[in-house]
């Protein structure tokens, strides 16, 4: 059972992402969080295998400031980002600051996908 931890400031949004993800047998959500620095003490406590990020969090800092801090706190731990911003202008600059991939949020199949890919990886490269 891998344990993803969901980081999106629109609670709907979260909560879809919470109740899909719940679905799948593998998968146990272990936390979520609508800010970066509620994130960022949760996921320390919680210490999930996969953190899905939102680029555009508002409040405290945004996701590329959060992903820094989580590169910075847990260097080894998989970010997958997805955003409904175009991957041409976002994706890049999020994988350079420490992503393990990047999906728009319109492709649940490749949303899925990236979760797993990351996931496999992660288990057949252990820490």
């Amino acid at each position: 059972m891998s344990k993803v931890f969901i980081v999106e400031d629109h609670p709907i949004v979260r909560k879809g992402y919470v109740a899909f993800l719940s679905r799948e047998p593998d998968l146990e959500i272990c936390g979520e969080a609508a800010s970066g620095q509620d994130a960022l003490k949760k996921i320390a406590q919680e210490m999930p295998d996969l953190v899905v990020l939102d680029v555009s969090l508002q409040g405290d800092m945004n996701g590329v400031d959060l992903l820094k801090q989580l590169q910075a706190d847990f260097p080894k731990l998989p970010v997958l980002v997805v955003s409904g911003h175009d991957e041409a202008i976002y994706g890049d600059m999020m994988r350079r600051n420490g992503a393990w991939g990047y999906v728009m949020k319109g492709d649940v199949g490749a949303f899925l996908r990236a979760i797993r890919e990351v996931l496999s990886y992660v288990q057949t490269n252990p820490k």
